[in-house]
């Protein structure tokens, strides 16, 4: 289920951020040792009073012994000083310090763009880096901004910054680097990408295996355990929570319990065991009540009241399903309210209020639509790329220097040349021999910087085309997740609920108006369905998936030939040759873009589209009868369709020649390299 397992995982991140406190020296007991933290201090201050770096450092110590806001505030004074004396000594060391714990302090207040502010000054200070102190103090806030981006489901920039974070954490602190092994497969297995969370997931394991902590241990197992149920791998998810057993209940981890019992819930409920899996459920929801997760309560109360619709016990599954949307309105968490509601509909459906649950599924479908609108995970999964790219421009720079060198050796040549003819100018032919020499170091000198920058041009087109690759990759993944969600999930409920209403119909007695009326409502889900279906083709066609290339574009054609009544014909020529995945889908994509721009403006009655593939070349031509075009207008069109046509065609260095004219029709033919 989508939206339980961010819930689980919330449980392991605040787990892992509570053990960072304890790795900072903060002490066991956060709230009450701080008055000891505070005057210990102190004392230490007042042996530092001159102004400079040392008191610096003692201020930063003080501060740092603030851990809740109350307290934080209350040192506000000691970081005052912190931030004017390190300004004034241009001290970046103790700037990076107050950065992040200005930056930490802003973030706990819920200040993000100030929050961010103070963070981004901090990994400034880094730029180059310079010693371990400030690659630190630059990694913390690293972790900060991507803490903020995750917290706000900005999954991409999140991920960005937790990988740059990792590279100081790796091999220096196993403790950090474990929770954002934790915090990377939490993103991953949010969005479905189960392959890569894995990885991450694993890599934390494999970290705690060589600790003496037993938390550590069991924070990683209820992890694996848990992306193994996102994958339905459940004998794999009963061997970890079967190591997790012994351990249960943790009589301090008490986040650690509320994990373990969903996820044993979990395995119950898919095995049918609904008495057991309650059960489970209400042990993790008590414990998330104590704690006070509202995250983790309302995804309790989803299974709760789930497991009580399996157990026939209708009026107990609308108590915890009234309960989750109140936790959830509180809260302002959507992923609760979509729970709930589905709650609500299936009770409703259940106990034959069919239109009422119809009409809360619908708001649910809405609020998962505006939730998907929001979040911002179109790349989350062209990390490499990124990283690719990022090699790449390191390669730039260091060519920009070879550059630069060059370039003061021939201003350094030029002046000795002018030395040299002024201190021997009687000897005449000796100095036009030398001149004509430097000349001609000079000459090559400017070939080689040609090369240069002929080499730096061809390394920024590969960067570009690595970028456009990424974009054009997570645009198609995006789209497929989309239509599977479309097509296996809300094309499921819709379907699911006409066959309820069918069976409504017929045991119900009814006026011929009435009726009429009820035909005419399945015949709008009829349509309803039918639009759905339409829109996840077109996000993703199913032939594509599973028969390829040809015979996803004659399913094309036929469906425009049905919905517009323009004479499609569509021919393959050539060798037949697999292509790859990505090249079938830009291949496609291209088609369909010119295709339906036909449909949109030619005014056409018969469109032909031909694919002709060569051992080593794939031609595309697409002409139609239409009104044409002045091409002229090309150059100023700010379309995305063609847009997106260029990048594809540019990323397999191909061509486009368009041949229209008003009147005459139009014909595109479009040669790629693949």
């Amino acid at each position: 289920m989508l939206y339980l397992r961010p819930s689980i995982f919330i449980l392991i991140v605040q787990f892992f951020l509570w053990m960072q406190i304890v790795a900072q020296d903060i002490g066991s007991s956060i709230v009450s040792g701080y008055q000891e933290r505070k005057e210990k201090g102190i004392n230490a201050l007042k042996l530092k009073p001159a102004p400079d770096t040392a008191r610096v450092n003692a201020l930063t110590n003080l501060i740092g012994g603030g851990v809740i806001q109350k307290q934080r505030h209350e040192l506000m004074p000691y970081f005052e000083e912190a931030l004017q004396l390190s300004r004034k000594l241009d001290y970046k060391e103790g700037l990076s310090k107050c950065y992040v714990w200005k930056g930490n302090f802003h973030k706990a207040a819920l200040e993000r763009a100030r929050s961010h502010l103070y963070f981004d000054s901090a990994i400034r200070l880094n730029k180059p880096a310079v010693n371990d102190v400030l690659m630190k103090y630059g990694a913390q806030a690293q972790r900060g901004k991507a803490l903020i981006y995750f917290e706000q489901e900005n999954y991409y920039a999140a991920l960005s910054y937790f990988f740059e974070a990792l590279k100081y954490y790796e091999h220096r602190d196993r403790l950090s680097t474990m929770n954002l092994y934790t915090i990377i497969a939490n993103i991953y297995s949010r969005l479905n990408n189960f392959q890569q969370a894995i990885v991450y997931a694993t890599k934390n394991a494999e970290a705690a295996e060589e600790t003496s902590e037993d938390e550590m241990k069991i924070q990683a197992w209820i992890s694996l355990a848990e992306i193994h149920l996102g994958k339905n791998e459940l004998v794999q998810a009963i061997i970890y929570l079967n190591k997790v057993k012994p351990y249960m209940p943790h009589p301090v981890q008490v986040l650690l319990n509320s994990g373990y019992y969903m996820n044993k819930g979990l395995v119950h409920f898919r095995l049918h065991q609904y008495d057991s899996s309650h059960y489970y459920f209400k042990e993790a929801f008590a414990i998330a009540s104590k704690s006070g997760h509202n995250a983790n309560k309302t995804a309790a109360l989803y299974y709760i009241s789930l497991t009580a619709l399996k157990m026939n016990k209708p009026a107990m599954a609308k108590k915890y399903a009234d309960e989750n949307m109140t936790v959830a309105q509180k809260s302002n968490a959507k992923i609760g309210k979509i729970n709930a509601l589905l709650n609500l509909s299936d009770y409703y459906h259940a106990t034959g209020y069919n239109s009422k649950a119809f009409e809360l599924l619908q708001q649910a479908a809405a609020l998962k639509d505006s939730l998907l609108l929001e979040s911002n995970i179109n790349q989350i999964n062209t990390l490499a790329a990124v990283y690719e790219s990022e090699k790449k421009e390191k390669e730039i720079i260091q060519l920009q220097n070879e550059k630069d060198i060059q370039e003061s050796a021939v201003k350094q040549k030029s002046t000795l040349n002018k030395i040299f003819i002024a201190s021997i100018f009687a000897l005449l032919l000796f100095g036009y021999l030398g001149y004509a020499n430097i000349k001609k170091a000079q000459q090559i000198a400017r070939q080689q910087q040609a090369i240069q920058r002929q080499k730096i041009i061809e390394l920024e087109k590969h960067k570009q085309l690595v970028s456009i690759d990424a974009m054009l990759k997570g645009q198609e993944e995006e789209r497929s997740r989309i239509a599977k969600d479309l097509h296996d999930g809300l094309g499921s409920l819709l379907s699911g609920t006409k066959l309820s209403f069918i069976n409504v119909r017929d045991n119900m007695q009814m006026s011929a108006q009435e009726s009429i009326l009820w035909d005419k409502s399945l015949s709008m889900l009829d349509n309803t369905i039918v639009d759905l279906r339409k829109v996840a083709q077109n996000l993703m066609p199913e032939a594509l998936v599973k028969f390829g290339l040809n015979e996803a574009l004659s399913d094309f054609c036929n469906m425009i030939n049905s919905a517009t009544g323009i004479k499609m014909i569509c021919h393959h020529y050539g060798e037949k040759r697999k292509l790859s995945n990505t090249a079938e889908v830009f291949i496609y994509r291209i088609i369909q873009e010119l295709v339906n721009n036909v449909v949109k403006h030619a005014d056409a009655t018969e469109v032909i589209v031909q694919l002709i593939l060569s051992k080593d070349q794939t031609v595309i031509t697409v002409e139609d009868n239409g009104n044409g075009f002045d091409s002229s207008i090309l150059a100023s069109s700010k379309g995305a369709g063609m847009s997106n046509i260029a990048y594809r065609v540019q990323y397999y260095n191909g061509t486009t020649d368009i041949v229209t004219s008003p009147g005459n029709g139009t014909s595109v033919n479009i040669e790629l390299k693949v």
